[in-house]
């Protein structure tokens, strides 16, 4: 999805760290792809690009936690069928 400038900047203004916990992956990386669009189109007041850039960086912090815990789920499928965790993955 793709969020016009006003979309984007009333998101950002209503975002906290419950709001961003229910995100999806894809969500926050659609948001950060229009922040970044955002601030370097060179629309954005130097208060609306440092609230964006902050709120960018805990987007990015979230998804990077969401990342990690899908990683350490990662199972490897053995030929007999059965799984286990990756030994690097503990």
């Amino acid at each position: 999805m793709t969020y016009s400038r006003e979309e984007l900047i009333e998101v950002i203004g209503n975002m906290n760290e419950e709001s961003i916990g229910e995100m999806s992956i894809e969500e926050k990386m659609d948001i950060l792809d229009d922040l970044i669009e955002s601030m370097e189109n060179g629309e954005s007041t130097l208060a609306q690009t440092f609230d964006f850039y902050e709120k960018g960086m805990k987007l990015v912090a979230s998804c990077n936690d969401a990342i990690d815990r899908v990683e350490k789920e990662v199972l490897k499928l053995n030929d007999d069928g059965s799984t286990e965790v990756f030994p690097d993955m503990e």
